[in-house]
C-alpha cells in the first residue's frame, strides 16, 4: 500500500501542524519546534487578553448590556480552550520528548534529538533550556490551567447546576446558569462534569500516549491507544452523559472509529505492510460495529414504543453542536497524525543508524596504525 497517497495520509495532512509542510512553507521560513511552541501558545493568550479587553470597555460604554456582554465573552474563551487544548498540549509535551541514537555497537548514545523536529539537539544549551522553562510555564497555563478553569466554573454554579431544570429559578439565576451552558448544555444534570472529563481523555489519547513510544518497540504506543480507545468507549457507554441520543451515538460511533486507525497502525509498523488479510479483518471489525450500533439503536426504540415515547430534552444550541462536531474531528485528526508520526520517526531512525554506521566505518579506515597518530585523530574527531 502506497502510505503517502491513502485516505489516512490524506485526512491527516489537513492537521493545521502539518499544512505548513505540505504548502513548502518552510521554504520561505525556517522554523522549528520551538517556534511552533511559541507560536500555537502564545496567540491564543493574545487573543484572549484582546477579547477581555473588548468585554471591559464594552461594559463601561454600554453598562446596561454588560450581563450579557460577560455571557459573551465566557462563551468565546470556553470555545476557544476547548478547541485548542488537544493541538497546543501535545505541541508543549513533545518538547520533553528527545530520541537517542546509538553508535553501532550500541555501547554509547552518539546522539541525543528532539522527536518532534530532528534537526533539535537535547544536548544541554541556552536554547534547550529556554525552552524547557517556557514548556513548563505553558504547561501549567494549557494542559492543567485550562482543567482548572472549567472545574472553578462548575464548582462556583455547583448548587445553581444541580437545580437547573427547576421551574423556579428567578431571573439572575437564569442568568448566572447561562454563563456556564457552555459547559453543561449538552450533558444530564448528574453528569454535569463530564466536559472537563472530556479534556482529560482528549489530553491522554492525543498526547500522552506519545511519551510510551520506544523504538524497540514501535507498536507499543499504538497498541495502548486502541486499548483506551475501547476503554472510553465502554465508559461512555457505561455513563450515558447526554441528554440527547443523537449526541451519545455521535460521540459513541467517533470513538470506536478510532479503534481500527490505530489498529491499522499496529499491523503497518508489525508487518511494514498491509495486506488483503488485514483489511479483510478490519472489514469484519466495520462491519460488526455497524451490526452493534443498528442492534442498539432498534432495541432502544422498541423500548421507547413500549414505555410510549421519549421523554423531551432540553434544547441545545447550535453553536454547541457545532463546537462537538469540531472538536471530536480535531481528536480524530491528532490521533491519526501521532500514528503517521510514529511511522515516520521509525523510517528516520533507521536512516539515522545508516548513516552513523557508513560515518563510523570512514573514521576506522582512517585511524593509522601507530598510537600517537591514533590519539591524534581521535582528538581531531572530538
Amino acid at each position: 500500500v502506497d502510505t503517502d497517497t491513502s485516505l489516512l495520509e490524506m485526512i491527516t495532512g489537513l492537521n493545521p501542524s502539518r499544512l505548513a509542510d505540505e504548502f513548502n512553507i518552510r521554504c520561505a521560513y525556517d522554523y522549528n519546534h520551538y517556534d511552533t511552541l511559541f507560536l500555537y501558545t502564545l496567540v491564543p493568550i493574545v487573543f484572549v487578553i484582546v477579547v477581555v479587553g473588548v468585554y471591559m470597555l464594552l461594559s463601561r460604554v454600554y453598562n446596561k448590556y454588560k450581563e450579557s456582554v460577560r455571557q459573551e465573552t465566557i462563551t468565546t474563551v470556553f470555545y476557544l480552550t476547548f478547541l485548542v487544548y488537544p493541538g497546543v498540549s501535545q505541541t508543549i509535551l513533545e518538547t520533553y520528548l528527545c530520541e537517542e541514537f546509538p553508535t553501532a555497537d550500541g555501547n554509547e548514545v552518539f546522539k541525543s534529538a528532539l522527536r518532534a523536529d530532528y534537526r533539535l539537539s537535547c544536548e544541554n544549551s541556552k536554547e534547550r533550556v529556554i525552552a524547557l522553562v517556557y514548556a513548563s510555564i505553558m504547561l501549567v497555563v494549557y494542559p492543567v490551567g485550562i482543567v482548572l478553569l472549567y472545574v472553578s466554573f462548575l464548582k462556583r454554579y455547583h448548587d445553581l447546576i444541580l437545580k437547573q431544570d427547576s421551574t423556579n429559578l428567578n431571573q439572575d439565576e437564569k442568568s448566572k446558569l447561562k454563563r456556564v451552558s457552555f459547559l453543561i448544555s449538552p450533558y444530564k444534570t448528574e453528569r454535569y462534569w463530564f466536559e472537563t472529563y472530556e479534556l482529560f481523555r482528549k489530553l491522554i489519547q492525543t498526547s500522552l500516549v506519545s511519551f510510551l513510544q520506544d523504538t524497540a518497540f514501535p507498536t507499543l504506543s499504538p497498541t495502548i491507544a486502541m486499548n483506551i480507545s475501547i476503554i472510553v468507549a465502554f465508559l461512555l457507554m457505561y455513563m450515558q452523559p447526554y441528554k440527547k441520543t443523537g449526541d451519545f451515538w455521535f460521540a459513541f460511533v467517533s470513538l470506536v472509529l478510532l479503534i481500527p486507525a490505530s489498529q491499522l497502525s499496529v499491523l503497518e509498523l508489525s508487518s511494514k505492510q498491509i495486506t488483503n488479510g488485514n483489511y479483510g479483518i478490519m472489514g469484519v471489525e466495520f462491519g460488526l460495529m455497524i451490526v452493534i450500533v443498528l442492534v442498539e439503536l432498534w432495541w432502544q426504540k422498541k423500548g421507547k414504543s413500549k414505555s410510549g415515547g421519549e421523554v423531551k430534552d432540553l434544547d441545545r444550541t447550535e453553536s454547541h453542536t457545532q463546537e462537538e462536531f469540531v472538536g471530536v474531528v480535531n481528536d480524530n485528526l491528532n490521533t491519526m497524525e501521532e500514528n503517521m508520526k510514529l511511522k515516520k520517526r521509525n523510517a528516520d531512525v533507521e536512516d539515522e543508524n545508516m548513516r552513523l554506521k557508513e560515518r563510523i566505518k570512514g573514521l576506522e579506515s582512517m585511524v593509522p596504525e601507530d598510537e600517537a597518530s591514533r590519539d591524534a585523530v581521535e582528538v581531531a574527531v572530538v
